[in-house]
Order: C-alpha cells, then sequence, then structure tokens
C-alpha cells in the first residue's frame, strides 16, 4: 500500500494451550523450520521474573517439509570458499543466504575476497531477474566493499524500483554522499514514479547536507500523490522539523508549494509553538496556498492556552482574510476568540444563537466560549441544551463554570437523558467540587442510581469531595471482608456451570457501562487503560486477579495523574503528550485528549494506585458479575442487546 505494505494475519496453525506461553521471537533455521522462543512465565504481565529455568525453544515444521534440498545445505558454513558461499545467494533460504553474507563479510575485513567470487557478484547483479537475488548481490558486494561509489550511482537510473532505493540507502550510510549523488536525488524526487524510492529518499533526508534536505523536501512534498501515504510525509517531517525553526521563511516556502496537508500543518504549529508569529503572519496575508492548513497548525499550537493574548501582527490577519472562504474565516474567529478579542466572542456567541447555522461551527463555539469562560455562555446553556446535536457539548462545557445552578440544572433533566448523556453529566459533575457535592447528593437520593459512577468517577469523586463523598459511597479500596475470600467467593459465582448460563449480550452493556471509557475491547471502548483484547481474557484467575485487585501491578504508561487548574477545575487522566506549554490528557469518556495550558496548572500529581478501585464487582449484582465475565471471555464481538 503505497510506500510501504499492509499485513494481515493469517489463519491459526499452531495453538500453544499452555495459559504460561509467552512467545517473544520468530525465527527460520537452516532447516527451513520455524523455531519461536517461549520465556514461558506463570506472571505474564509482571515485571519481576519468576522463572528462569523455565524458558524454552519450540521448532515449529510441517509433517512433510517443502524446504529444497541443495548442496551445503547442512554443512559448515566456515569451510566453504568465498565461491561457495556467494552461491548461497541464489538457494531458497534466506538463513544461508544471511549467513553466508556474515562470513564473507568477516573474511574481507581480514583479507581479500576471491576475485571469481566478486565477479560472480557482479554479473548476478546485473543479470538475475529477481528483486530478492539482485539485492542479495547487492548486499554482499556492499559488506565486503567491493561496490564503487560509481558503481553505485549508477544503480540509481535502474529499471527495479528496490535497487534504485537501495542504491539510495547505501549511498548515505556514511553520510558522504558526492556532489553529483545530491543533484541525482533531487532530481529523482520530482521525477521518480516510485512511492519506494521517495520513501527511500525521504529517509535519507536526514543524512544529506542541509541544503540538499530542504531542495528534498521542496520537491517531495509537490507528491500530491503520497499526501495519504502511511509514511513519506511523517518521514519528511522528521528530517525538516529541527529546520523550519532555524529557516523560518524557507520551511514556509515549501509549505507554499507542499501538496502534503500533513507537513505543512505540522510546519504551521511548529513556527507557532516556537513563537515565531512574525514570519507564519507575514505568510499567511501574503500567500493563500497552504493557508488553511497553516492556521490549523497555529491551532494545534495554541490549542488549551486561553491564557495568552493576540501576537503581534495578528489584527492584521484578521483584516487581510475578511474575504477569506467560510472555512478560513472560521478558523480565525476560532483563534481570534481564544487570544481574547471579544468582537469574535461575539460572533460565537451569535452563530450558536442563530439555528439555521453549520452545526460543526455551534459545536466549535461552544467550545471555543468555554474554554475563555465566556458569561454569555452562561445564560445560553438551557437553551441550547434543548437541541439534542448539542447536548452533549452542552453538557461539557457547563464544567468551565462553578455555578450551582447549572449544575442542579443537569441533575433535574439527568432521569430523562439517554445512557451516553447521563455519563456525560456524570463526568462533568465530578470536576468541581461544588459540582461534586451535588453528584454526591444525588447518589444519596437516587436521583443518579449508584450503578450509573464509574469506578473511574468514584476515584475522582473521592479526591474532589473528600469524606463526604466517602460516608455516601463508603471505602473505595477495601474490598469487603479477607481478599482471599472475596477470590474464593467469585470462583464459586464463576464456576464453568454457572457460567454456561450467562448471557454475554447483556454483558457487553455492562462493560460499555462499566468499563468501556477505558478499556478497549474488540476495538470497542477507550484508551485509559490498556486494550484487553489480546489479554489472557479465558483465564479466569487472569480477569479476578485484575479486577479485585487493580493496584497490585500498574504499568508506567497507564499511571493515573491528577491536575488541579488555577480556576479550581480537577482533570484526572493518563499523558498523551506534553511540551513546555502544553499537557495533553486522555481523560475516561472523551475521544481526543483536552489540552491544558501548563500557566494554568496549580497542581500535578502521580496517583499511586489505579483508576480502578478495588471493590468494582461489588457494585454488581450476582447475576450481572456472571453476564460481565461471560462477554470478557468471548473470543469474537457479540451483538448489542436490543
Amino acid at each position: 500500500s503505497g510506500s510501504g505494505f499492509v499485513g494481515r494475519h493469517g489463519d491459526d496453525f499452531a495453538l500453544a494451550n499452555n495459559a504460561q506461553w509467552v512467545g517473544f521471537s520468530v525465527e527460520i533455521g537452516p532447516d527451513g523450520a520455524i523455531y519461536v522462543l517461549d520465556w514461558h512465565d506463570a506472571d505474564i504481565c509482571g515485571k519481576e521474573v519468576l522463572n528462569k529455568e523455565t524458558g524454552r525453544v519450540f521448532r515449529i515444521a510441517p509433517t512433510n517439509s517443502a524446504a529444497v534440498d541443495f548442496p551445503n545445505r547442512f554443512a559448515d558454513l566456515q569451510t566453504l570458499s568465498d565461491v561457495r558461499l556467494v552461491g548461497l545467494q541464489w538457494v531458497e533460504s534466506s538463513w544461508h543466504a544471511r549467513r553466508a553474507r556474515v562470513i564473507l563479510q568477516h573474511r574481507a575485513h581480514l583479507s581479500q575476497i576471491d576475485p571469481d567470487a566478486v565477479a560472480l557478484l557482479k554479473e548476478r547483479l546485473r543479470t538475475e531477474t529477481t528483486s530478492e537475488h539482485r539485492l542479495r548481490a547487492l548486499w554482499s558486494l556492499h559488506v565486503i566493499q567491493q561496490l564503487s561509489t560509481a558503481e553505485l550511482t549508477g544503480l540509481l537510473d535502474d529499471g527495479d524500483e528496490y535497487v534504485r532505493a537501495w542504491a539510495i540507502q547505501l549511498l548515505c550510510e556514511d553520510r558522504k554522499a558526492s556532489d553529483e549523488c545530491l543533484d541525482r536525488f533531487v532530481h529523482m524526487a520530482a521525477a521518480d514514479s516510485s512511492p519506494v524510492v521517495r520513501l527511500y529518499l525521504a529517509s535519507a533526508m536526514q543524512r544529506v547536507p542541509q541544503s540538499t534536505m530542504a531542495a528534498l523536501a521542496e520537491r517531495l512534498t509537490k507528491r500530491a500523490e503520497d499526501a495519504d501515504d502511511h509514511n513519506i510525509p511523517r518521514m519528511i517531517w522528521f528530517a525538516l522539523e529541527p529546520y523550519v525553526t532555524q529557516h523560518p521563511h524557507q520551511g514556509l516556502s515549501i509549505a507554499a508549494t507542499s501538496q502534503m496537508p500533513l507537513v505543512t500543518r505540522h510546519i504551521g504549529r511548529r513556527l507557532a509553538d516556537a513563537g515565531d508569529f512574525a514570519a507564519l503572519f507575514q505568510h499567511l496575508i501574503a500567500e493563500s496556498k497552504g493557508r488553511r492548513d497553516l492556521l490549523l497548525g497555529i491551532r494545534d499550537a495554541v490549542d488549551g492556552r486561553f491564557d495568552m493574548s493576540a501576537p503581534g501582527g495578528w489584527d492584521k490577519v484578521v483584516q487581510a482574510l475578511s474575504t477569506a472562504d467560510a472555512e478560513d474565516l472560521a478558523l480565525v474567529t476560532s483563534l481570534s476568540q481564544q487570544f481574547g478579542d471579544t468582537v469574535a466572542s461575539q460572533l460565537m456567541v451569535e452563530t450558536l444563537r442563530n439555528d439555521h447555522a453549520n452545526l460543526t461551527d455551534r459545536m466549535q463555539a461552544i467550545r471555543g466560549l468555554a474554554g475563555r469562560q465566556r458569561p454569555e455562555l452562561r445564560s445560553l446553556i438551557r437553551p441550547l441544551f434543548e437541541d439534542p446535536d448539542l447536548r452533549v457539548e452542552v453538557i461539557r462545557a457547563v464544567a468551565a463554570f462553578d455555578d450551582d445552578a447549572l449544575g442542579k440544572f443537569l441533575l433535574e433533566k439527568y432521569p430523562a437523558l439517554n445512557d451516553a448523556e447521563q455519563l456525560e453529566i456524570v463526568h462533568t459533575l465530578s470536576a468541581r467540587p461544588g459540582y461534586g457535592r451535588l453528584l454526591t447528593q444525588a447518589i444519596r437520593t437516587k436521583v443518579v442510581p449508584r450503578r450509573d459512577i464509574p469506578a473511574y468517577v468514584a476515584r475522582l469523586l473521592q479526591r474532589v469531595v473528600g469524606n463526604g463523598f466517602l460516608e455516601v459511597w463508603g471505602a473505595l479500596d477495601e474490598v469487603s471482608g479477607d481478599q482471599e475470600l472475596q477470590f474464593t467467593r467469585y470462583r464459586s459465582l464463576l464456576a464453568a456451570d454457572s457460567l454456561s448460563s450467562a448471557d454475554p449480550v447483556a454483558g457487553r452493556q455492562i462493560f460499555r457501562r462499566t468499563c468501556a471509557a477505558c478499556h478497549r475491547l474488540f476495538g470497542e471502548g477507550g484508551v485509559i487503560g490498556p486494550d484487553i483484547t489480546g489479554a489472557n481474557r479465558s483465564s479466569l484467575e487472569y480477569l479476578l486477579g485484575n479486577i479485585l485487585t487493580p493496584s497490585a501491578i500498574i504499568q508506567d504508561a497507564y499511571r493515573m495523574q491528577i491536575v488541579l487548574t488555577d480556576d479550581g477545575r480537577v482533570f484526572s487522566g493518563i499523558p498523551a503528550s506534553e511540551n513546555d506549554r502544553q499537557l495533553r490528557l486522555r481523560v475516561a469518556g472523551v475521544e481526543e485528549p483536552i489540552v491544558i495550558a501548563k500557566s494554568r496548572i496549580e497542581s500535578r500529581e502521580v496517583a499511586p494506585v489505579s483508576m480502578m478501585p478495588e471493590g468494582i464487582l461489588s457494585t454488581l449484582s450476582d447475576q450481572e458479575v456472571r453476564n460481565l465475565v461471560a462477554y470478557l471471555q468471548q473470543q469474537t464481538q457479540v451483538p448489542l442487546s436490543e
């Protein structure tokens, strides 16, 4: 697919039938069989090696091997002549070809390789008809240092795209490509028809002089056919990123001709993140090509930074783009509002009051006004709530304000809403102490059923409300009774005969309500916690260990952070990324990470326990526990209940 390939899962041909199997390396041996290393550990998720003597190696081969026999297949390769080792480059065994090259490389380091072997390799490089065999000859000549720069340069015109690509890589290996080669690279970037070759050129950009790198970037980014390639735009950006901040005008010149939105957007983001707004704004005024992607990049850079004012020169951008198309104008308005422009805020208010305005624009207006905590939005919450298409955004916007009246309004509406909307209200009312107290009271009076509170929200409410929440909820991290008794109870409840009558379809609904905000299963759910599709779900002991004692082992990547901002709002989640100005936090129930300006963070700490408290099963009835576990142990997805 483009410059890469798509791997697809084939049929299973061998099953371990052992829960302690930890296969982690697969190699082909000289006999054509597959050799698999098995770590073989009872604690497959732990950090400690409990069983150092139980590792195993498996050999997998069909009863009747299709491996072709050939001379010296099972010989000691160290005893073979140079010519015979070269001959192994064309046998149907990649293992022998690789081992022969290693031996030839070692011999070339110690002495001269037999000229007949070198001649044979050069002949085969010219005459072989398959890419694989020609590449083996090319690799062999390279490792024994018998391929001149002139010969490699000549291969840049070869008819085989893989030979051309590897010629580029080998010419750049020591970062000393000749001027002739560099000129050829630039020509190929504009003219070569192969996406594979263009990927190798993009990869070479980090190994050539800066002037050549910029020329390659300028030509490669014009190749519109690679705009959606999985690899090429990213490889270009990896090389271009440091150059953009050193030479902003040249970087923007590349953006002006680029046909790759990802690269153009990254140029805008990087310059804005570096604070080089002068060059950016000058370019936006003078050049319309690539403008939208540059504006999107600026928005990426300042997202969440509602504490910043408009950079110098922004007013001229606003004036120059006042007649731009609707999408560009919407981006300019959004940025102006984020920079604190009251006129832009008023335009957003007018958009919200216009029932016929574009839905995306109205949703963006809610987010923008909420980010600035504009008082105009507070008065629009109630009427906008009645629009089902806007309701989720409106509920989320309430978290921007510390207003008990709005919290009570959401709770009044709660019983009549659907599951997704109710969950959004639970999230919103757990974000501030005042809201948290209202939600705690609603749990006490059963306006909000206890079962509607996900475990991670209970954990957050403990932090936001304190003892007042625990008085209603009970201790979060105490499994009632002795822990081993709990394991015994659930082992009995979830015995095979008991699970046979469970309903996995109903279990999927429980999973969506209880687990899916954090965990993904069969491609559905959140990314706060680990994806459990490939976990050892068929083992009841594995499931019970992770559910009843979730804090026993926490991978560093999933340690919850609790962030308090200067306006009293509390966030809990897993960092997705951060820089000097922004923290991007993955929070439960929200698909995209939220962005928090670091200047607004009052405190930030890493929680010592899992987001998932112990005792989560105690919130479910016995039948619900059975249904949930039955669903968790399914090997394929089950339908949703009607």
